[in-house]
């Protein structure tokens, strides 16, 4: 779903603004999701903290992808800018650099060009930056609000906004700022999921730490605030808005874990964890001859669609995505019954897949499901680490997936034996050649047929019984034995 964003302002400095788009995401995600969060609230040290971290991001595509990415920063005042001059001589290297302020120092950051902003125009009040590459976007958008403590404006400004990786609100951000700076626009724009997750997941930590810098800031100043109308009341909320924001990249279940960590003073979640899970692999029938008849902007396309569906899915039914891979997505569940709600969903809503606009192309699924005890670790280096499932029950799973029959889920014993009777009656028991095992596998295949013969079967039960029940008796018989 895109948000419907206003159309641009006019593209001159007096009158433009991005913080229109920001309010459009916000509104689109609480549409999205059900839970009108508004905007989110930030302290003037967080939105240096975002805009820095997400600026870091064009160092992490030269590095992956040797891509020249597009970084548009925005500012108060030039003279703010200026603190940060060896990050942006830094970036200048790899990256093409804006930056927009009321000029009021002359500037002096080689590689890097100035922008000037009318003093007094509504762009003045706006903070922060938009990144723009062909595997990566994020637009991080926010308007001065107010002042916590009026009688201390300087360290208690606070700005209004939202930052996303959301491709459609990175498009309209960057699209004006290129306009106005008559850039030409950007093309074959792909995603690099790798790249996206672990800048995602730096930018959790240190927005965590960030974030209780502050309460222990808030805390601190305590009798302060009592001499204000805004008490920490205010504070409060600003923490709820940021772990909002948090809590939608990392998810339920890591969050939760994250925070765990943060209270026991931990710098990094639990590195390796046994756990009773049920893996779920859901992968796309005949992606890659598919692939090859489409352009690569429509396979991102379909790919993002089908994966928003599994998404929401696997979500609502209290999974947990692992990761995508390629067309092929991994989850887990802690019940198997839950898994195996989300997983027949996943083959009765993958039926269609919009490409482009009215360009809707006929898609199939295969679904594996395993139970068993797996190793949830942390793997990678510190600057890239991933939380992912490991273990036998994993590769077991993906093996019954890809023994699966399109349009269907294939699940394994272990699996079956934690589902309830009135649902393995919708389940046809077959033998599997698994690779790795010498001899075929008990397993069991849901798809509608089996779906629908379950239900014949139990109408037949239900009429055999009532028919046995008694014989047929004439009306004079029924109206002797009434009198």
């Amino acid at each position: 779903m895109s948000a419907s964003f206003p159309k641009d302002p006019h593209l001159s400095l007096g009158q433009f603004g991005l913080y229109d788009i920001a309010v459009a995401v916000a509104q689109d995600e609480a549409h999205l999701w059900g839970d009108d969060g508004g905007l989110n609230l930030f302290l003037t040290e967080t939105v240096n903290l975002l805009r820095r971290e997400a600026q870091s991001m064009a160092l992490l595509c030269a590095t992956r992808t040797g891509e020249r990415a597009r970084i548009f920063s925005i500012w108060g005042t030039w003279s703010e800018a200026q603190r940060e001059t060896e990050l942006f001589s830094a970036l200048s290297r790899v990256a093409d650099v804006w930056v927009f302020g009321v000029p009021d120092v002359n500037w002096d950051i080689a590689g890097v060009v100035p922008v000037a902003v009318p003093s007094g125009s509504s762009f003045e009040l706006e903070r922060g930056v938009v990144i723009e590459a062909q595997s990566f976007g994020a637009a991080f958008l926010t308007r001065e609000g107010g002042y916590l403590d009026p009688a201390n404006p300087f360290e208690t400004r606070y700005y209004e906004g939202f930052l996303s990786t959301r491709a459609d609100a990175t498009e309209i951000a960057a699209g004006r700022l290129a306009a106005l700076l008559k850039l030409t626009p950007m093309t074959h724009r792909w995603l690099d999921h790798e790249l996206q997750n672990s800048w995602i997941a730096r930018l959790n930590r240190r927005v965590l730490e960030e974030l209780e810098a502050q309460r222990l800031g808030a805390r601190a100043r305590t009798d302060e605030l009592e001499r204000v109308k805004v008490d920490l009341e205010v504070a409060r909320e600003e923490a709820e808005k940021l772990e909002v924001m948090v809590r939608g990249y990392v998810g339920g279940e890591t969050w939760r874990e994250v925070q765990t960590a943060m209270r026991g003073g931990y710098e990094d979640v639990s590195d390796i964890e046994r756990k009773k899970l049920t893996i779920c692999f859901c992968d796309l029938v005949g992606f890659t001859k598919m692939s090859t008849r489409l352009e690569p902007k429509d396979i991102a396309s379909l790919l993002n669609d089908h994966f928003a569906r599994l998404f929401n899915i696997v979500r609502a039914h209290g999974g947990t995505i692992d990761k995508f891979i390629g067309d092929a997505m991994l989850a887990y569940f802690p019940e198997p019954v839950e898994a195996f709600h989300a997983s027949k969903k996943m083959v009765l809503e993958s039926r269609t897949v919009r490409v482009t606009g009215d360009f809707i192309l006929p898609i199939q699924v295969r679904v594996g499901l395993n139970t068993g005890e797996v190793t949830l670790a942390n793997l990678g280096v510190s600057e890239y680490r991933q939380r992912t499932v490991l273990g036998e029950a994993v590769n077991f799973a993906q093996r019954m997936q890809s023994s699966a029959p399109p349009q269907a889920v294939m699940v394994s014993e272990e699996t079956m034996r934690h589902i309830p009777h009135t649902m393995i009656r919708t389940l046809e028991p077959v033998r599997v050649e698994i690779k790795g095992r010498r001899d075929p596998v008990e397993a069991y295949v849901w798809n509608q047929s089996t779906e629908r013969n379950s239900e014949v079967s139990d109408r037949m039960a239900i009429r055999s019984s009532l028919l046995s029940g008694q014989t047929r008796m004439s009306l004079a018989d029924r109206l002797k034995r009434k009198d």
